[in-house]
């Protein structure tokens, strides 16, 4: 069975954050295209051409590898893993990433569907994190496992968040400079309970050190647009570190007021001076929205992002877009498989909070996913690319 196939059907399936309208609530369906207020006419910095040239080459041009998430181990292969759907599997590359093998599994269940895998290596030891979401029984979890070999073997580490009917999921191990382990997801849940059903926020919860409950923060709502009528919807998060304390969440989220009468996807980042335990709203910024198309008045899409802090200066950020189809964008409820997907990049420039403009990492294909970023030596970056059946790894 092909792992990327399957993993990318029960995404599509259960990832409900991706069906934005459809799952909001009654006082929320202004959501309906002819109901919704238009943006706010704010001038943006951001880029709103179709992708030019890029500087990518082909490292691996088809094979099995980890999706969006990959750590070096002790030994320095490099580890990551990807959802079969009913298990997750793990890569390694004894390569620097040229190739991957399958390396064992994390889980295993034919009544749990798997998704979102994420790894965290803790340096100068031969313990690896791996996170992911869980969903059985019509409840969903975000589970945490652990290897103390390398990723070798696993064994259940804890429940970070859950078993809940609300949405919870896509988790991003991060370790603050302190030595704290955070993870950090998307969560209906924590929206809800603060009075935002139908929303969706990206919740943190950490641990002191790298062992014991999830409570050392609390669950912060790490940052949300509190203009009135805003509509919410962030996943995916990916974490940076800018130096000390000073943290970069990268995410997923919809026009918070509709272009057109629908909301497409966006990328978003906000910035905290205290490791996590506060967000600075006014470093609140449009990481990538794509151009309009003229013809029906809506925004293309820009979605699925990965960031990484690239040779300790710019942070750059991978995504995935349909702003170089012909004719009008995809929804952004539309199923994985049948979205036009082009990959591209963009990067800082003068500081964390200005943005470049837009280039491709992949446009020889037009069904994509959750590109990774991995930095294999300073200003060495790799990209892996889902291609939904297989997956292709590039170098920069």
């Amino acid at each position: 069975m092909n792992p990327s196939s399957s993993a990318h059907r029960v995404s599509r399936a259960l990832r409900p954050w991706r069906r934005a309208c459809a799952l909001l609530t009654a006082p929320l369906l202004a959501c309906a295209p002819e109901d919704v207020p238009e943006a706010p006419s704010t001038p943006l910095a951001t880029q709103e051409a179709a992708l030019p040239s890029g500087g990518w080459s082909v490292l691996m041009a088809n094979g099995g590898a980890p999706i969006r998430s990959i750590v070096r181990r002790s030994d320095g292969l490099l580890l990551g893993g990807a959802s079969t759907g009913h298990g997750i599997t793990v890569w390694v590359s004894r390569d620097n990433g040229a190739s991957w093998s399958v390396h064992g599994t994390v889980a295993s269940n034919p009544n749990v569907d798997f998704g979102d895998v994420n790894m965290r290596a803790i340096p100068g030891t031969r313990t690896v994190f791996c996170a992911f979401r869980e969903f059985s029984g019509g409840q969903w979890r975000v589970t945490v496992t652990r290897s103390d070999n390398n990723g070798d073997s696993w064994v259940y580490d804890s429940t970070v968040a859950g078993p809940t009917t609300r949405f919870v999921g896509a988790p991003f191990l991060f370790q603050r400079a302190n030595g704290d382990l955070q993870v950090y997801y998307d969560s209906e849940l924590l929206a809800a309970q603060r009075g935002y059903p139908g929303h969706q926020w990206i919740a943190m919860q950490g641990r002191r050190g790298t062992t014991g409950a999830w409570t050392e923060y609390g669950t912060v709502a790490v940052s949300w647009d509190k203009r009135a009528g805003a509509l919410n919807r962030d996943g995916m998060p990916t974490v940076v570190q800018l130096g000390g304390d000073r943290l970069m969440v990268v995410v997923e989220g919809v026009e918070a007021f509709a272009t057109g009468g629908a909301h497409a996807n966006v990328i978003n980042a906000v910035q905290s001076w205290d490791g996590g335990r506060t967000w600075d709203e006014s470093l609140r910024r449009t990481v990538y929205q794509s151009r309009i198309d003229p013809g029906s008045g809506r925004r293309y899409n820009a979605y699925v992002p990965s960031a990484i802090r690239v040779g300790n200066g710019p942070v750059g950020v991978a995504f995935c877009t349909d702003e170089n189809k012909a004719g009008a964008p995809d929804a952004a409820s539309a199923p994985v498989d049948q979205r036009f997907c082009h990959v591209g990049y963009v990067s800082t420039t003068t500081s964390f909070e200005a943005w470049s403009g837009a280039s491709p990492v992949w446009t020889a294909t037009s069904r994509n996913y959750t590109p990774g970023l991995f930095e294999r030596a300073a200003n060495d970056v790799i990209a892996v690319i889902d291609g939904l059946g297989s997956h292709r790894v590039l170098k920069r």
